[in-house]
């Protein structure tokens, strides 16, 4: 089309717009909610695989030795484990650096350990983690035939229960955002139908003094697309804003917490927002072209 009839087409989706401001401002408002609910649970979604991705690395399987095993079976006991497969790292932990991680671990409360001496009830121990949490049981079983190891320890309920909750928040994030993203749609697709209904009789007009197809078109789809920029680019800002604040003041409070750097996920996210607007504008004129065929 030339550049007049763009411009035509453009003046006649903003008035419109004009014509049914509130309509337009309640469409606008509706894809904004629900683009920045989604975006919410987007960027839910990748700090909880994150922090998913950071605990799985941790969990680790101990392997405590009997303190009559020697320091030669504890080395080849290391070299052994350190070859099986589904094994990430594997490392010995000696009785003075366990009683000195321990202290490290009490804190201010440290002190109180002091009062042992020379007495350090703890035991030589192997800490392997699993390349992934399905490896974590089998390497627990297999370690308990090591020579030397008396007892193992994984917390096989608590680590079981954390990844099921993680894969639940996950699955859930998903459901919920394709039904705000389905909920936004609707909304502009109605948006879009309102005003076809109201310009009824001028399309028909339109098409009587051999208005092209394109013509008639080509307002509802600009339409459509303010709508879903507009909706996006007020989700986008607030979502970028938002979570900067929301990483910031947990830095400060919550510092062990691995959260993603606002830097790439909110832009990213913000970038997929602006998209999802303008392809849900498309999509609701899409969906209204059956309406605009009757009129």
């Amino acid at each position: 089309m030339k550049l007049r009839t763009w411009a035509f087409c453009l003046s006649e989706a903003n008035q419109n717009l004009l014509r049914n401001p509130v309509l337009a401002i309640a469409s606008v408002t509706t894809t904004a909610v629900s683009l920045l609910v989604l975006g919410v649970f987007l960027l839910l979604s990748a700090n909880v695989n994150q922090i998913a991705n950071t605990i799985e690395s941790q969990v680790a399987v101990r392997a405590f030795f009997s303190q009559s095993t020697t320091p030669a079976q504890e080395s080849a006991a290391l070299v052994e484990v350190r070859g099986w497969p589904g094994v990430r790292s594997a490392k010995l932990v000696t009785r003075a650096q366990a009683l000195s991680q321990l202290k490290q671990e009490f804190g201010n409360q440290g002190s109180v350990l002091n009062s042992l001496g020379s007495a350090n009830p703890l035991e030589d121990s192997l800490s392997v983690t699993a390349s992934a949490p399905k490896d974590v049981s089998p390497l627990a079983k297999r370690l308990n035939g090591l020579t030397g190891v008396v007892q193992v320890s994984y917390q096989s309920q608590v680590v079981s229960r954390l990844f099921n909750l993680i894969d639940g928040v996950r699955v859930v994030g998903l459901g919920l955002g394709i039904l705000l993203v389905l909920g936004a749609l609707l909304v502009i697709n109605n948006a879009i139908r309102l005003g076809i209904i109201a310009r009824r009789r001028e399309i028909s007009i339109m098409r009587l003094v051999g208005a092209t197809e394109s013509l008639v078109h080509w307002p509802f789809i600009l339409e459509g697309l303010i709508l879903g920029l507009i909706g996006s680019l007020v989700a986008a800002g607030v979502s970028w804003w938002g979570y900067g604040a929301v990483y910031s003041s947990a830095a400060r409070s919550l510092p062990f917490l691995p959260l993603v750097s606002p830097t790439p996920i909110a832009r990213d996210i913000a970038g997929i927002l602006v998209v999802l607007g303008v392809v849900l504008g498309a999509v609701g004129f899409r969906l209204s072209l059956r309406r605009l065929a009757r009129v």
